[in-house]
C-alpha cells in the first residue's frame, strides 16, 4: 500500500513501513534539520513535500491507502506541562484529522496510523484520549489501540509508546492489533559468578562505539587491563593466571588483569536528588528510554581506583549496570528507564568516568542502521542528531505494526 508520512521527523515510520513492502509517496516535516536528514537518509526525489501541516489543505494532499503520523507529545508528556491535546504542539492532532475530515469519502485514506507517548490515555483523566478517539469517529474511523514497548521488538530500550490504528468504516474492519514482541534485547548472563568469572551474552545488543577505528578497541565483549603501573595495556583476552596472581595493583608490567565495566548513567550532576526513576541500570536492563532533550552516556568503571591513561584512549567495552536500592520509577524486573539524549553525566565515585552516549548509539537503540545514520550525520550536527534520535519512532515497532495492516489484497 501506498503512505504518506506526516510530522515525519527523521523517518522511523516511514522506515518500518518500507521494510514490510509498503510504499512512501510523501511526507511532511516542520524541522529542517529534520528534514535535512530525512532527505539524505530516503530517495525522496518526486515525492510529494509540505513542510507545515497547519498551513495544508485538504485537497492540497495526494491519495494514499495509509496516513501515519507521530503527532509532537510535549504537551502530553509526563516531562511536559501537561497542556493535554489542546496544547500549541500537541494540537497539530486536530490539524491533521481536519484535513481527514475535507477529503470525499473515497479520498479518505483507508488507514491512520498514529503514535504517541503513552501518557495520552491517561492525561486530562483521559477525556484528552476520549477526544482522540471522538474525532476519528466523527471523520469516518473505527479505532484500535495498544501500548508497545521498544524493548520487546528487538532493541536495548525502555520505551512505550501507544500506537493507534484506524480503520475507515467504510471499507470494513479487520481485526489488527495487539501486535506481540518479544524482549531479546536485554544482555544476558550465561554463567554467574563474580566479575572476572562471569560470561555475559551481547546477542541482540548493538556494538558499542570506541575512540579508536578497528582492532581490539572497536570491537565488543569483556576485555582486560594490567593492574600495573607500568605499561598498562588493554588486551581482548586475559592473560594466564599464575600462582602470583593477586587481586592488588603491582609494579611489574602484565602481571593482573582486571575487567573494563560500562554502566548506564541518567542526569549524574544531581546524585543526590531524588529523581523520576533510577539513575543506573542493571546489566540484564534495557537502557533508558530515549528523548529528544535529556542526555544519557556511560560510567565506565575500573578494575582499581587508579586510572589506566593508555586503555581509556581506545577502550570498547561490555554493557554492565549496577542496581539501586530506589524502587521510584522501576517499570519491571531487569528492564530499565527511559534513554534521552541531553542529560549530561557525572562522576559517580573514584573508580568511575563517563562517557556520553554517542549519536550513532543512540540512532541504533531506535532501530536505524548505521548506513542510515551516516547519512544523517553527513547533514546535521550532533546536537541535532541527538535530538532526532529522541523524537524518532523505534523502527522495530513501526515494521511490526506495519505488518498487521497486511497488503492491497487485505484491504
Amino acid at each position: 500500500m501506498n503512505f504518506l508520512d506526516f510530522c515525519s521527523g527523521i523517518g522511523g515510520f516511514r522506515m518500518g513501513l518500507e521494510l514490510a513492502g509498503h510504499k512512501c509517496i510523501g511526507f511532511c516535516e516542520y524541522d529542517k534539520y529534520a528534514v535535512r536528514s530525512y532527505k539524505a537518509m530516503f530517495d525522496t526525489e518526486g515525492e510529494w513535500f509540505a513542510d507545515d501541516v497547519t498551513k495544508l489543505k485538504s485537497d492540497e494532499i495526494p491519495y494514499a491507502d495509509i496516513w501515519c503520523f507521530g503527532f509532537p507529545c510535549q504537551d502530553i508528556s509526563v516531562a511536559g506541562k501537561q497542556k493535554g491535546l489542546r496544547g500549541e504542539r500537541s494540537g497539530i492532532y486536530f490539524s491533521i484529522i481536519d484535513l481527514v475530515k475535507g477529503k470525499k469519502e473515497e479520498d479518505k485514506p483507508t488507514f491512520l496510523l498514529i503514535e504517541n507517548v503513552k501518557n495520552l490515555l491517561s492525561i486530562n483523566s483521559g477525556f484528552d484520549f476520549a477526544t482522540v478517539l471522538s474525532e476519528l469517529d466523527e471523520a469516518g474511523y473505527d479505532a484500535m489501540w495498544q501500548v508497545l514497548n521498544s524493548k520487546n521488538f528487538g532493541v536495548p530500550q525502555n520505551r512505550e509508546r501507544v500506537f493507534v490504528v484506524a480503520n475507515l468504516r467504510s471499507r470494513g474492519r479487520r481485526e489488527i492489533l495487539p501486535v506481540e514482541g518479544e524482549n531479546g534485547a536485554a544482555i544476558k548472563q550465561i554463567i554467574a559468578g563474580p566479575q572476572g568469572y562471569r560470561v555475559m551474552s551481547t546477542e541482540g545488543v548493538s556494538c558499542t562505539l570506541a575512540s579508536n577505528a578497528g582492532g581490539a578497541g572497536a570491537k565488543t565483549g569483556l576485555y582486560f587491563i594490567d593492574q600495573s603501573t607500568k605499561k598498562t595495556k588493554l588486551t581482548e583476552e586475559s592473560r594466564c593466571i599464575t600462582s602470583r596472581y593477586t587481586a592488588g595493583i603491582t609494579n611489574r608490567t602484565a602481571m593482573n588483569s582486571g575487567v573494563l565495566e560500562a554502566h548506564p548513567v541518567l542526569t549524574p550532576e544531581r546524585l543526590n536528588k531524588r529523581q523520576n526513576g533510577r539513575r543506573m541500570k542493571n546489566s540484564d536492563e534495557p537502557m533508558f528510554t530515549l528523548t529528544s532533550q535529556d542526555r544519557h552516556g556511560v560510567a565506565i568503571k575500573e578494575a582499581t581506583k587508579k586510572g589506566y591513561a593508555e586503555a581509556e584512549k581506545g577502550d570498547s567495552i561490555n554493557l554492565s549496570f549496577p542496581g539501586s536500592n530506589t524502587r521510584r520509577g522501576r517499570v519491571g524486573k531487569k528492564i530499565a528507564q527511559t534513554l534521552d539524549t541531553q542529560c549530561m553525566q557525572g562522576t559517580l565515585s573514584s573508580e568511575l568516568r563517563i562517557r556520553r552516549l554517542t549519536p550513532k548509539e543512540c540512532f541504533r537503540l531506535q532501530g536505524f542502521s548505521d548506513e542510515m545514520f551516516e547519512k544523517a550525520r553527513a547533514v546535521n550536527s550532533d546536537a541535532q542528531l541527538y535530538k532526532q534520535a529522541g523524537n524518532a519512532v523505534t523502527v522495530n515497532v513501526a515494521y511490526a505494526v506495519a505488518l498487521s495492516l497486511g497488503t492491497d489484497k487485505d484491504v
